[in-house]
């Protein structure tokens, strides 16, 4: 694993590539494999391979395929803590937490509620606690993404038969990246956030 924290950039370009596309990715990219090779060839691999279906494709074109994995697909709706705990007080207090801290570094959220993954990357890249990138990493973005690349990540009955790509996969490959980055800075096995009391989440807004 290395240690060495990720560079804010990182970061916020993950959280431009994972927000609805305004503007073609391609660049961000391409950046993001640049910045990303040193901590996991394969993150950098699959970066460089959305940099390319982004080049070839209309704008057009990549909100249709971004609106119809994160917004029509329950299973990869892009709400971290919608995957952690469903529709539940647990989520609002989560949201809560999440909304304050914000507000300590100017993040706003707009339109948005507060667990959008880009949200969380862009309160990523603006906080300078190890400790604390390490706590979200392990107890909330994991188990999250997790749940997202679960049915992409699952092999077929026979291996021989080769896995047919689905609309939606180009943005997987960059939920694939985010997460083999995740890797290098905290591990997959820490405890869920789901499983922490909801009053034990409200004091992540009073650090």
């Amino acid at each position: 694993m290395i240690s060495e924290p990720v560079d804010g950039r990182v970061w916020q370009l993950f959280a431009e590539l994972l927000d609805y596309p305004r503007a073609n990715p391609a660049h961000a990219a391409a950046d993001c494999s640049g910045l990303v090779a040193g901590r996991s060839a394969e993150a950098a691999a699959l970066m460089r391979e959305f940099a390319a279906f982004a080049e070839r494709t209309p704008l057009a074109q990549l909100e249709e395929v971004y609106t119809g994995l994160f917004e029509l697909d329950a299973t990869c709706h892009p709400y971290i803590g919608y995957h952690l705990f469903g529709e539940s007080y647990k989520r609002s207090a989560f949201l809560l937490a999440l909304k304050e801290r914000y507000r300590a570094h100017g993040i706003q959220s707009g339109v948005e509620l507060e667990d959008h993954l880009a949200l969380v990357l862009r309160y990523l890249a603006a906080i300078d606690s190890a400790p604390e990138v390490e706590e979200m990493t392990g107890t909330a973005l994991h188990p999250a993404l997790r749940k997202m690349l679960k049915n992409n990540e699952e092999e077929p009955p026979d291996p021989s038969i080769p896995k047919v790509q689905t609309q939606g996969d180009e943005y997987r490959r960059v939920l694939q990246a985010l997460r083999l980055v995740l890797l290098t800075i905290a591990p997959d096995d820490m405890p869920a956030m789901a499983e922490t009391p909801a009053e034990d989440l409200l004091p992540m807004a009073a650090d």
